[in-house]
């Protein structure tokens, strides 16, 4: 697994848990099954944009805090 998946993977634990939300209800938020989302954070699949959106929604914090990789991009210079 890619290294910013796991990293990604472990930071949505780590808040979904802070926050005490279940899986399950995470699942739902995204709009996958509950063994799709847990593969999900366990680095096993990557997480769309759209559903990172959705994930810090539901978690009431940034999304550049749930996914800090994302926003560390330094996408002027990567224009070919």
């Amino acid at each position: 697994m890619p290294e910013a998946t796991s990293q990604y993977a472990e930071l949505v634990y780590l808040r979904r848990i802070v926050r005490k939300v279940p899986s399950s209800d995470m699942a739902k938020t995204i709009g996958v099954s509950t063994e799709t989302y847990l593969r999900s954070e366990r680095g096993e699949r990557e997480f769309t944009l759209l559903e990172a959106m959705k994930i810090a929604n539901k978690l009431r914090m940034p999304i550049s805090y749930v996914f800090p990789k994302i926003f560390e991009l330094d996408v002027a210079n990567s224009a070919t």
